[in-house]
């Protein structure tokens, strides 16, 4: 388990309960893997979300992907999973996160939700790796390739 201690954020509801969390890796026909700007967070991304009360995992990563990028899954694959501890607004949260890799989707990707994601698209693993600030769950499928970093980079 890892504990990550986030700066001045305002969290909703959701954010500040233990709950169940989704990770897609999902590549283009070029390899890249679609990374997303995250305008809460500050950091860079795949594709994460909160899996709704009452919903299963596989549900909550269809829609979380489809809601966000307007993709389809059709076949995927569960890579990993991991707690994570987090101090938010005073409260110990847990999120049982999961992570799972697209293995074919349809559609055409779009980032229906502009006010969470301020940029959405396909990079290189290389160029991924050098980004300033990474995700919990970006570190994680990293850590998967045998890439271990922070999440910052000094």
């Amino acid at each position: 388990m890892f504990i990550h201690f986030m700066s001045v954020i305002t969290y909703n509801r959701e954010d500040v309960v233990d709950h169940r969390g989704i990770a897609a890796v999902i590549k283009n026909e070029q390899g890249e893997i679609l990374m997303q700007e995250h305008v809460k967070y500050g950091f860079w991304t795949i594709p994460v979300g909160k899996v709704k009360y009452g919903q299963n995992i596989l549900e909550g990563l269809k829609e979380e992907i489809f809601d966000e990028c307007n993709l389809v899954i059709k076949r995927f694959k569960e890579i990993t999973s991991r707690n994570f501890i987090y101090q938010r607004n005073g409260k110990r949260v847990i999120v049982s996160s999961h992570l799972f890799e697209v293995v074919e989707y349809s559609g055409v990707m779009k980032n229906n939700e502009f006010e969470k994601h301020s940029t959405q698209l396909f990079m290189d693993l290389e160029r991924i790796k050098k980004l300033p600030y990474l995700s919990d769950m970006t570190l994680l499928y990293l850590e998967t390739l045998g890439f271990k970093r922070n999440a910052h980079l000094s």
